[in-house]
């Protein structure tokens, strides 16, 4: 594969940036976790940079973790055939593995749940998730329910 020009760069990042601006990072869902970090990594696609910022966190990156654009190349291509509805390994295979059928109102349904990887944390949100979490299991049940599908899962 050739060598990504700055030029291919600064348009991979804009339509990186595009994505997650528009759907707040819900395309970026259909990659693992890994490589939605070697995304932000490269990227930064959730950071607001000049062209001239952009290249040099390229070139920064690059210089402290010389393997990381062959890897966010391949994220990118991944991302990019999600987007475009086009078959791709990476994708394929994490829907498969996060993919589950249950047994929903007496109807099996396929669920999948997935994460979006942020360029830093957002405490607000994870503390509304803990919040939500608490008012909702009050007795406790839904986490005896994940243990018990923790166990049943696990070999």
């Amino acid at each position: 594969m050739p060598r990504l020009t700055s030029r291919d760069y600064l348009i991979n990042r804009q339509f990186l940036h595009e994505q997650w601006k528009r759907h707040d990072g819900a395309v970026y869902a259909d990659l693992p976790l890994q490589e939605q970090r070697d995304l932000h990594d490269y990227f930064a696609p959730s950071l607001t940079l000049t062209d001239r910022g952009a290249l040099m966190h390229r070139a920064e990156m690059t210089k402290a973790f010389p393997s990381l654009p062959q890897k966010a190349g391949r994220a990118y291509q991944a991302i990019q055939a999600a987007v475009d509805g086009v078959p791709n390994a990476i994708v394929d295979a994490y829907r498969d593995a996060t993919t589950s059928v249950e047994l929903i109102a007496g109807k099996r349904r396929s669920l999948r749940i997935t994460g979006v990887a942020r360029q830093k944390v957002d405490h607000y949100r994870v503390a509304r998730a803990l919040l939500n979490l608490e008012r909702h299991d009050v007795d406790g049940a839904l986490l005896a329910k994940a243990k018990k599908l923790r166990d049943r899962r696990s070999p």
